[in-house]
């Protein structure tokens, strides 16, 4: 086959821009410090590109949502500690009034000792954690989930808790969630008592202060393992929420963990090794140098003037 003038120049216009194309792909990675700026580069490592941005995000996503729910077990943790304080305080005085041997001016004090407490336990039920949103509402975190109302003496006769059982769950991982508060329903027993508040606790506590009161001594010690239920309820959730929390934490250092891993690995197929990077557009360059002199005296010098340069 005869080889002719438009042929030769063709061919040496096609290799002059596969030499072009190459030295421009040096040149990109250098400029934006990337081994892969497109597709074209390498499809394989593009598609291990996107797929390792795309996990790196959703682990930054459950990072945030366990510190989210750290924070909020952290609130709750702190009012449940309070809680057992008070409660255990109302555990201390109930036997002191039970004892037999005080007067019923001792027994009053202690009485409104015991409101006072119950007041105390009352606003530890309406804690907000950091947003403002209530720790013991259950999914109903706008409005104070505990309400008092006072008898004639003054004292707090009813406790009524109106937030739900439902649990606040954060994604930790794919498919995982975890919840990250004890819901009212659970803590402060709450039934369906007609005629009273629907809080088995502040029934008790309540019970407990009126017997106080009233000096009935003898009731007083009958509510010691009513009491004692209501205490043991409430360490149950300090334990569960101690365990949620241990779990966070070996969590979020696994996510850490995973995304240090995930992102070195897309740094050994993203960024460009710069040395190495800088000899290869070096050698592009003299390579696409030498085609354009070797261009300049195979083909008319009209035609090698509208090369790219």
């Amino acid at each position: 086959m005869r080889i002719t003038q438009n042929m030769m120049a063709t061919n040496v216009i096609n290799n002059m821009q596969n030499d072009y194309q190459a030295l421009q792909t040096s040149q990109n990675q250098l400029d934006t410090g990337l081994a892969v700026t497109q597709p074209s580069d390498n499809p394989q490592a593009t598609d291990q590109i996107m797929a390792l941005n795309t996990n790196i995000s959703m682990q930054g996503i459950y990072y945030t949502n366990m510190q989210t729910a750290n924070s909020n077990l952290s609130i709750t943790s702190s009012a449940l500690n309070n809680l057992v304080s008070d409660l255990q305080q109302i555990r201390t005085a109930t036997v002191q009034g039970a004892n037999g041997t005080n007067i019923d001016t001792d027994l009053q004090n202690l009485g409104q000792q015991v409101n006072q407490i119950i007041g105390n336990i009352v606003q530890i039920g309406n804690t907000t954690n950091g947003t403002d949103d209530y720790a013991f509402g259950g999914t109903q975190t706008t409005t104070a989930p505990l309400a008092t109302q006072t008898g004639g003496d003054g004292t707090i006769s009813q406790v009524t808790y109106s937030g739900n059982s439902g649990q606040l769950n954060y994604e930790v991982a794919q498919g995982v969630k975890v919840p990250a508060n004890v819901n009212g329903t659970d803590l402060f027993q709450v039934t369906a008592a007609a005629g009273s508040g629907n809080s088995t606790m502040f029934n008790t506590l309540i019970a407990i202060k009126d017997d106080m009161m009233n000096g009935d001594t003898t009731n007083l010690s009958s509510m010691l393992n009513q009491l004692d239920n209501v205490i043991g309820n409430v360490e149950n959730q300090q334990a569960a929420v101690g365990a949620i929390q241990d779990r966070l934490t070996e969590a979020m250092t696994m996510n850490q963990n995973d995304t240090t891993s995930m992102t070195t690995v897309l740094s050994n197929l993203q960024d460009v090794d710069v040395d190495q990077a800088t000899v290869e557009f070096n050698e592009r360059s003299n390579v696409y140098q030498a085609a354009l002199d070797a261009a300049a005296k195979a083909i008319t010098p009209t035609l090698a003037e509208y090369l790219p340069t």
